[in-house]
């Protein structure tokens, strides 16, 4: 495996650039980033991506979605190793498709760890089995910009590269987890809004895909970071098309609507999409067809980028599969989302 040597700033400037106010963008020299909107495929964790990619080159796809743990990039402290990275995308650039990095801290109904050694004491439980770090702690938000950075050293100027992910806002602790490790709304408000400064500042030219849907103990904080997200150029949306899930069109919808045109926004067509129940409904017409949710994410959630999981089994047996959105790609390459007015 091919080590990619480490590039980082010292820590002090690293914790300054992360938590200091943002300065207005008149008062910047700003980088053009790179715009490539469309559809995006996103790749299981098992994916062989040289295998797969080959098979992904199809009218209306843009690029590819690649997770990578945090620990894989960072095996050791201060260590990187992006070697996956960079075979990746160059693998993504032979064949004329843009590459978005998306970084886990989280995993999901498993016992898998996605945190360095190192930062063990910050790994938390799930309450549906796996585990999240504590994101609003000092030291999870320092190390993350210097991953951030790292990685903006390597890759913020490659064409192909379209940028990074960050995962999912919700993190799913109990009661019990929040209150023995501090938890407060307003500490993860203020940690990730450091947390989206700090990415700009490490990848000036590359979207930075914030992926937001819910915030523990209080959901309109999430409006807040939405307004740095809009200083910084963030492009933001959320890891569900689901038309008819209560608490999205309750809680988190209403966000793409009211950024709609001045943020660049984004959402993840994921496997629970591809069996999605339209209420009162039986028989052939039980799911949501994936037209349907295409034109939902483009028409009511005004998106410019949208993610497919490469879902490629039928489970349930008559749900949808990948290889039923190629054909709705294929029918609707380009997308019509309102794009944001700084690119």
């Amino acid at each position: 495996m091919r080590t990619i040597p480490r590039l980082v700033p010292p820590l002090v400037l690293l914790i300054t650039l992360a938590l200091a106010p943002a300065i207005p963008l008149s008062a910047q020299t700003v980088a053009t980033l790179k715009y490539h909107p469309g559809h995006y495929v996103s790749l299981n964790r098992p994916d062989d991506a040289a295998r797969v990619m080959p098979g992904l080159v199809l009218p209306g796809v843009r690029g590819v979605q690649i997770r990578y743990t945090w620990k894989s990039l960072e095996p050791e402290r201060g260590r990187y190793d992006f070697s996956r990275i960079a075979d990746d995308l160059e693998r993504a650039a032979r064949l004329g498709l843009q590459l978005v990095a998306f970084i886990e801290d989280k995993s999901f109904f498993t016992e898998a760890h996605h945190l360095p050694a190192y930062l063990d004491a910050y790994a938390l439980p799930f309450t549906r089995g796996g585990m999240v770090a504590k994101r609003w702690d000092p030291t999870i938000i320092e190390r993350m910009g210097a991953l951030l950075s790292a990685l903006g050293e390597h890759f913020d100027a490659h064409p192909h590269f379209e940028g990074v992910a960050l995962q999912e806002s919700a993190m799913g602790f109990t009661p019990e987890i929040e209150t023995l490790h501090g938890y407060t709304p307003e500490k993860y408000r203020d940690a990730l809004i450091a947390l989206l400064r700090s990415a700009r500042r490490g990848l000036p030219r590359s979207q930075v895909f914030w992926y937001m849907n819910f915030l523990e103990g209080k959901q309109a904080y999430l409006a807040d970071v939405a307004e740095v997200a809009v200083e910084e150029r963030i492009a933001m949306g959320g890891p569900d098309v689901l038309p008819e899930r209560a608490s999205l069109v309750r809680l988190t919808y209403p966000l793409y609507a009211r950024f709609a045109g001045r943020l660049t926004l984004f959402c993840s067509i994921q496997n629970d999409s591809y069996a999605h129940h339209r209420e009162n409904s039986a028989g052939q017409n039980r799911y949501w067809t994936l037209e349907e949710l295409l034109m939902f994410a483009r028409d009511e959630l005004h998106v410019s980028y949208l993610f497919w999981n490469r879902k490629d089994w039928r489970k349930p047996p008559d749900s949808w599969t990948w290889n039923d959105a190629i054909a709705v790609i294929r029918a609707h390459p380009e997308l019509q989302g309102a794009p944001a007015a700084r690119h």
